[in-house]
């Protein structure tokens, strides 16, 4: 009576893609037959035998165990994981379009309020073609020319004049109960201080992009965010602009975009942001979703530049260093947000009249 042997190393006992690892599995992997040539396979050749198999798939099972241990997750469990996961994801997808609900319920929609104020359909779309194309002419300056600075606003100053009350009021407090831990003088250094940091890590990544050494900064919370974007800049190739600035001709306004690159081959806008609080959802980021938003309108726009691009990247740098979060918006979400931003433009515009 003879039986065949199945002998599998326990290095090739690792976990599948869904986490789950069972004998079956195994055998169907490595030998590559169907349940039924499995079957006859482990059956005993001769017929005197009367053993159950399932007997000896127990008995198979029970001496894996013992070996390798139990299973990593058990089907039960990973169903569980899984129904899970999917509720979590639904439940930030709804949280997402609350807040994009929110803020489109706050503007008044104005007639600029179309695709054509956001992306020029007259230039040609950023992709790997253009880039080489552009390399080759460029070399060793990728943009010779840059659009001079004009007496117009800039996204950033636009954004805070047209803040919610409620951001202001949110603003306001954090601004007191910092005074009031530090006092005038250590809120007035603690501000100048943070400008300093952000400044020093947009340098760090501007200098990574551009192919030179980052210098070591003397801030260790600008180090510490550095590390946490490792993972995001490996994914970051071929800067076409960092911090340039860029300008919206039809619309009257400016602003210096952080990077337009290609992220995993994707042309996007990538707008950079460093907190020292986690922020799990785009919403948690505030306005940088519709700063993106303005500045891939003015890229899209600018005189200086036949390219255009329609996804974005929001990436936020933690100063404990832990992974960056990266939110990727698509061309519909950079839509959307576009119009939010014709909302700001356009009361700031009514803000403006109102002191004249």
């Amino acid at each position: 009576m003879g039986i065949y042997v199945i002998i599998i190393s326990p290095i090739q006992l690792s976990e599948g893609n869904d986490g789950a690892v069972d004998f079956y599995t195994i055998i169907r992997h490595y030998i590559g037959l169907n349940m039924i040539g499995i079957r006859t396979l482990l059956r005993f050749k001769t017929t005197d035998c009367k053993k159950d198999l399932g007997t000896v798939f127990k008995k198979m099972n029970k001496d894996t165990k013992q070996l390798f241990g139990d299973l990593l997750e058990k089907n039960k469990t990973r169903k569980q994981r899984l129904k899970l996961a999917d509720k979590i994801t639904g439940a930030e997808k709804e949280k997402e379009n609350n807040y994009l609900n929110r803020l489109k319920s706050q503007i008044t929609p104005t007639m600029e309020d179309d695709i054509s104020s956001m992306v020029n359909d007259s230039k040609q779309n950023l992709n790997q073609e253009y880039y080489r194309k552009l390399t080759a002419e460029t070399l060793p300056e990728i943009i010779i020319h840059e659009t001079p600075k004009r007496d117009i606003p800039s996204v950033t100053n636009i954004l805070n004049i047209t803040m919610s009350e409620k951001s202001k009021a949110a603003l306001e407090n954090w601004k007191k109960s910092m005074i009031e831990k530090l006092g005038e003088d250590g809120f007035n250094k603690y501000s100048k201080e943070l400008m300093a940091m952000g400044s020093a890590m947009h340098t760090k990544i501007q200098s990574h992009l551009k192919g030179c050494q980052p210098d070591v900064s003397h801030f260790d919370e600008v180090e510490n965010c550095w590390k946490s974007l490792d993972a995001v800049l490996k994914n970051v190739s071929k800067p076409i602009l960092v911090e340039k600035m860029v300008v919206h001709d039809g619309l009257s306004y400016k602003g210096v975009v952080d990077c337009v690159a290609f992220y995993k081959d994707t042309p996007v806008v990538i707008e950079w942001k460093k907190s020292s609080r986690d922020k799990s959802s785009l919403q948690a980021t505030y306005d940088a979703p519709i700063q993106l938003a303005a500045y891939m309108g003015a890229v899209n726009n600018d005189i200086s530049y036949d390219f255009k691009v329609e996804e974005g990247l929001v990436v936020v740098a933690y100063s404990d260093g832990h992974p960056a979060n990266v939110f990727k918006l698509t061309k519909q979400a950079c839509l959307d947000y576009w119009k939010i931003w014709m909302g700001r433009l356009n009361k700031y515009k009514q803000i403006q009249s109102s002191f004249k």
